[in-house]
């Protein structure tokens, strides 16, 4: 689901709480605190032989999970994986409460929203484990102890072709400055995780300026879904700001194929962490880590690539044609006009003043 926001407030309400955490604790969960060592790949084999499978408690689309799981699974045949695509404030309240009763929960968590994160790191869901690998990954891919940045994930904007005929929209500045050609839009609430992330980041490339001139032309969605359906059948001609989960949509399913395309955002292109956390409550810790460790390998990489994930191994070159890299946003927007959203307080804090200036601009 990418982070919708239909689910209750009451994690929302705790991460409000969060500003007294500083930088100063972030920091110290810096690598130098992670515990070192963990059990070799045929001690994590043997012992994900003996367990009941895998629960994932993820905001991935089931398109892109599966396409993701099904790699896994053809490495580790006997570990059947079972994801619940849930909003991200229901990800953690849901982990939360059963792990308190003591219930079958959770082995990973998926999410893009640092700001629960943060919450998450101080309530200590996450196991403190080190998947192989990290080293050939850029620095940001340790988020907090026992977190990592699964994808980072660079919003787009896509459209309707049909519509648009030769036109191709690559900046939020190009959509906001013709409002003849763009007269409906659609994109994120600020109410979304991922929505409120990316958005964040934009603001600190290009500031409100572009976001104000679009104004009531917004059609305001809470997941891409939505503005899936809103520009595939006219209700808006462009989304701005949106998943890059839509990349796999538009390129596997024939009938959207022929309808959207896609791009990266000139002007300025956010990141949005999607993080991930093996949980403490986990009962098939085994193969959680086997799953980190896939994802963070050369061959997690390809399968992350193809699933419509964003694959950031440092040097890594992707086969088959696939386009869907860090690398290849940098060449695309270049690298000045990227902004990486990260868990810290500053992000946090600024949530009330921006989300209530953002409900100012669209309603």
């Amino acid at each position: 689901m990418d982070g919708t926001s239909r689910a209750p407030r009451l994690l929302a309400v705790a991460v409000a709480g969060v500003t007294a955490l500083s930088i100063s604790t972030i920091a110290s969960s810096s690598p130098a605190s992670i515990a070192k060592g963990g059990p070799s790949l045929a001690q994590l084999i043997k012992k994900s032989k003996s367990e009941k499978g895998l629960v994932v408690y993820g905001n991935p689309p089931g398109r892109n999970w599966s396409a993701l799981a099904d790699k896994f699974q053809a490495k580790y045949p006997w570990i059947k994986t079972t994801e619940y695509d849930l909003e991200d404030n229901t990800i953690f309240s849901k982990y939360g409460a059963e792990a308190a009763q003591g219930s079958r929960t959770a082995d990973l968590l998926i999410a893009s929203a640092p700001n629960l994160w943060i919450y998450a790191h101080r309530k200590g869901y996450a196991a403190n484990y080190v998947p192989a690998g990290l080293k050939n990954f850029p620095s940001f891919v340790r988020a907090l102890q026992g977190i990592y940045v699964m994808s980072p994930d660079p919003a787009v904007i896509f459209w309707n072709k049909l519509l648009l005929g030769s036109t191709r929209p690559n900046s939020v500045t190009s959509i906001a400055n013709d409002s003849s050609k763009y007269n409906s839009v659609t994109g994120y609430t600020v109410d979304n995780t991922f929505g409120y992330t990316a958005l964040y980041g934009y603001v600190q490339l290009k500031g409100w300026a572009a976001l104000q001139k679009i104004g009531k032309r917004l059609k305001a969605q809470t997941g891409v879904a939505g503005q899936r359906t809103l520009v595939s059948q006219g209700g808006a001609k462009v989304a701005i700001l949106s998943s890059p989960t839509i990349r796999l949509n538009i390129e596997t399913d024939p009938n959207l194929g022929k309808i959207l395309d896609w791009s990266y955002i000139k002007d300025g292109e956010p990141l949005v962490p999607r993080g991930i956390a093996i949980t403490k409550k986990a009962s098939s810790p085994a193969s959680a880590k086997l799953f980190l460790n896939f994802i963070y390998s050369k061959q997690g990489q390809q399968a992350m690539c193809e699933a419509g994930f964003t694959a950031f191994m440092k040097g890594f070159k992707p086969s088959g044609g696939c386009k869907n890299t860090l690398d290849a946003v940098y060449k695309a927007v270049g690298k000045k006009n990227v902004y990486l959203v990260r868990p810290v307080t500053k992000f946090i804090n600024a949530r009330p003043k921006f989300a209530a200036r953002w409900h100012g601009i669209f309603g």
